[in-house]
């Protein structure tokens, strides 16, 4: 079964390289915004040297690493699964023999490991060399970065499956899983670094899922949260994962208990 899953993955990556032009797209607006976002700090910087203990290169960095994340963590206006809950083609994936979640959560896996060869290096890469960010020195921390980013791009593919099957109680769910990702990407640091929020916001998102997905990979790869502090926020991660993830398996076996396909 599990050579099962794997082949999902691996058809999903690709599917995926078949789109490359719209991937070219994507990898230009992603860069689009990582500039512009960047020219505003610079200009923040201007006025003060140091903002929330963030220095102008970590606050670039940070932007530019976000951006590179969005399309491995979470994929903008990511509807595939509503789509089919809209449509009535989800009863045709109920009837394979396999686990729904799984099946689901393999194809993403797979999309994953596309935008993060495809999207996620190119838009770092064109970081460093419109603002010569480079790369942080401290090596040490690129193995607890890539588990907080495995860990942050599973939260994302749980985050974004529960949002999509609001469907099955919503006659439109986009709306619903619309503002789902709009607040995932406001609170998970995609616009600014969580620290830059005031501190009892700031309090509250780094104790939610969103902060999970970006923030937390974002702060250890440029080294602001380091030493003994990356192990407690890697199990914060791993409780978030587990706790999406048995929401949405339990919500999925509530709502495919009487499945309606809208029109019949």
């Amino acid at each position: 079964m599990l050579r099962f899953y794997v082949e999902v993955a691996r058809t999903a990556f690709r599917r995926q390289m078949i789109y490359r032009w719209a991937n070219l797209a994507g990898l230009l607006t992603n860069s689009f915004w990582g500039a512009l976002i960047s020219y505003v700090t610079i200009a923040l910087y201007h006025a003060r040297p140091v903002v929330a203990g963030y220095n102008v290169t970590d606050t670039l960095r940070y932007t530019w690493l976000v951006q590179a994340m969005i399309m491995v963590v979470l994929p903008f206006s990511w509807f595939d699964l509503l789509l089919t809950i809209r449509t009535g083609e989800v009863a045709a994936d109920l009837n394979k023999p396999c686990d729904f979640y799984a099946y689901w959560f393999s194809r993403e896996v797979g999309r994953d490991m596309y935008f993060l060869l495809f999207r996620g290096l190119p838009t770092y890469l064109a970081g460093m060399l419109l603002f010569g960010i480079g790369l942080p020195a401290g090596w040490v921390y690129w193995l607890p970065y890539a588990l907080s980013l495995v860990l942050g791009a599973a939260i994302g593919i749980a985050f974004r499956f529960l949002a999509n099957i609001a469907a099955f109680w919503l006659i439109e769910g986009r709306a619903a899983a619309g503002l789902a990702f709009a607040v995932a990407f406001f609170c998970g640091g995609s616009y600014v670094p969580v620290v830059f929020f005031p501190p009892v916001l700031r309090a509250i998102i780094e104790w939610l899922p969103f902060s999970a997905m970006f923030n937390t990979p974002a702060e250890i790869f440029i080294g602001t949260l380091s030493g003994a502090a990356i192990l407690p926020a890697l199990a914060r991660q791993a409780l978030w994962l587990v706790a999406l993830t048995v929401a949405a398996r339990g919500l999925t076996t509530l709502a495919t208990r009487r499945v309606v396909v809208q029109g019949g």
